[in-house]
């Protein structure tokens, strides 16, 4: 196992876990979806990376997940500015998507 795929191993966890918090917060039946499929593209594009064997699902997965969650922290950033109870979820989906973008540079810098 080398260091990019223990790295999206530990954002898959991150992603669960943050997800599963913001849904507690919001109860939105969406966010637990986009969690579940989140974090199941990061444990492919984990395993894609050890085994060396088509790369690029490796990168797309986890491009994908930012994508997800980076469209739902725009809307929310968004509605957040009527609705203040909003900001802290809005923060947390700009995070995972933070650590969703670092998992996609990381396995496209993969050797």
């Amino acid at each position: 196992m080398n260091n990019t795929t223990i790295l999206l191993l530990g954002i898959s966890v991150a992603v669960l876990l943050l997800g599963c918090y913001l849904w507690r917060l919001t109860s939105s039946r969406s966010i637990l979806l986009n969690t579940i499929f989140g974090s199941t593209c990061m444990l492919l594009a984990a395993y894609h990376t050890a085994s060396h064997q088509r790369m690029e699902w490796a990168i797309m997965l986890p491009f994908f997940t930012t994508m997800l969650f980076g469209g739902r922290a725009v809307g929310t950033w968004w509605r957040s500015r009527k609705e203040s109870e909003l900001r802290f979820p809005a923060q947390l989906m700009t995070g995972v998507t933070a650590l969703s973008l670092t998992a996609t540079i990381s396995a496209y810098l993969a050797p």
